[in-house]
C-alpha cells in the first residue's frame, strides 16, 4: 500500500524515509479514504503547502491510523513552526509502531521527537484557586488538572485561555508564546464571585414602589372586611338582645298565668277556662325558651364576628397602635341569666 510504503523527507531524514518506506502490515480501517487523503498530503508536501498537507494527513490518519501517516503529520507541522505539535505526533507514531512491531520505525520516530525536545517552547499555568474546582480551556481544549504548575510543550503564537468554576464569573484571556525554547509562566487570575441571582417577579406581583401601594391596598381591604364583620357582629348582638327581651316578656306572661293557676286549685282541670290558661302558659313558656335559645346562638355568633372583625382591623397595616396610644373601644354584647345588653370595652 502506498500509504504504508511512501514517505517524503529532506536529506537530513533519509534514514527515516527508508524506515517509513518499508512494507508494513495492513490493519482494519477505511483504507480507501485513507489512501486517497494520504496521496493528497504527499502531493501538498512536495509543493511545500504544509498546511494542506497536514489537513490531508490528519484526515487519512482518522480514516485508518498508521505510523507512517503520523510521521508525515509531524513533519508538516514542524515545517510550519509548530514544534510542540510535531513532537507530539512523532511520539504518537513511535507508540503505534511499537504496538505493531515496527521496531525500526518506532526508533526513528522517537529519535526525531528527541531532536525537537530541546527546542520546544513551554507554558506553565499556575493558579491561586484550587485547580480541582476550575475548568481551564486552552484554545477550546480542556487543560488536564494534572498539568497545572508543570511545563507543557505548546506551539509558538497566541493561545486563548478560558477559566470557569461553579459560582464564579468566567474569565477569558490569552497568552503569547515565543518561538524560543523557554518556559512562559502564566498565573490565572482569581475568579470573581458570580452575583446572586435576583428573584424573577412572578406574574401578578408588584415590585419596587408599587409594592408599597399593593401592600396598602391589601391592608385597606383587610380593614374593610374587619369593619363589615364587626358590624355584622353588632347586628347579631342587637338581634340577640331583642330576642332575649322577647323571651323575658314571654316568661313574665308565663309567671303571671302560673299565678292565676295557683288561685284555681279548686277548679277541675277539665274546666275550659283553666285549660285555656294552661295552654296559654305552656305557649308562653315554649316561646320564651325558643327566643332565649336563638338569642344565645345569635349573641355567640355576634361575639365571634366582632372578635374576627377587630382582629382584622388591628392586624391590618397602618392600624397598629403606637406606644402610649389607647386602643379603640369595642362594642360587646352582654348576655346572662335574665340580662342582656351592649357593653363597651377598651384598654389604656
Amino acid at each position: 500500500m502506498m500509504r504504508r510504503t511512501s514517505f517524503s523527507r529532506h536529506a537530513a531524514l533519509a534514514a527515516l524515509v527508508l524506515s517509513v518506506g518499508a512494507p508494513g502490515l495492513a490493519y482494519a480501517g477505511d483504507t480507501s479514504t485513507a489512501e486517497n487523503l494520504f496521496e493528497e498530503g504527499m502531493a501538498a508536501l512536495k509543493r511545500e503547502d504544509y498546511k494542506a498537507a497536514c489537513e490531508a494527513f490528519f484526515g487519512s490518519n482518522e480514516a485508518d491510523a498508521s505510523p507512517g501517516t503520523e510521521i508525515n503529520l509531524a513533519l508538516c507541522n514542524e515545517k510550519q513552526g509548530k514544534l510542540a505539535t510535531a513532537w507530539g505526533w512523532y511520539r504518537t507514531a513511535a507508540g503505534l509502531a511499537d504496538q505493531r512491531g515496527q521496531r525500526e520505525r518506532a526508533e526513528r520516530a522517537r529519535s526525531e521527537a528527541s531532536r525537537l525536545e530541546p527546542l520546544l517552547p513551554k507554558l506553565r499555568i499556575t493558579t491561586k484557586d484550587a485547580a480541582s474546582t476550575l475548568t481551564i480551556l486552552r484554545d477550546g481544549t480542556v487543560v488536564p488538572t494534572a498539568t497545572i504548575g508543570k511545563d507543557v510543550p505548546v506551539d509558538p503564537g497566541s493561545h486563548a485561555i478560558e477559566v470557569s468554576a461553579k459560582g464564579k464569573k468566567t474569565w477569558k484571556g490569552s497568552v503569547d508564546i515565543a518561538s524560543a525554547a523557554r518556559v512562559t509562566p502564566f498565573e490565572l487570575p482569581k475568579l470573581d464571585d458570580e452575583p446572586e441571582e435576583k428573584a424573577t417577579p412572578v406574574a401578578g406581583t408588584v415590585v419596587g414602589g408599587d409594592a408599597l401601594a399593593a401592600d396598602k391596598g391589601s391592608s385597606s381591604t383587610q380593614r374593610n372586611v374587619g369593619f363589615i364583620l364587626g358590624g355584622a357582629g353588632i347586628v347579631a348582638g342587637a338581634v340577640a338582645i331583642g330576642l332575649e327581651l322577647l323571651a323575658l316578656r314571654e316568661d313574665d306572661k308565663r309567671k303571671e298565668q302560673d299565678g292565676q293557676l295557683a288561685q284555681m286549685t279548686a277548679v277541675p282541670d277539665g274546666d275550659p277556662n283553666k285549660k285555656a290558661i294552661i295552654d296559654s302558659r305552656d305557649s308562653h313558656k315554649s316561646a320564651a325558651n325558643s327566643n332565649q335559645l336563638v338569642a344565645i346562638v345569635s349573641g355567640a355568633g355576634g361575639i365571634v364576628l366582632i372578635g374576627v372583625g377587630v382582629t382584622l382591623i388591628l392586624t391590618s397595616q397602618g392600624s397598629s397602635k403606637t406606644t402610649g396610644q389607647a386602643n379603640k373601644p369595642m362594642v360587646v354584647p352582654i348576655l346572662g341569666n335574665g340580662t342582656a345588653g351592649l357593653g363597651f370595652h377598651t384598654s389604656f
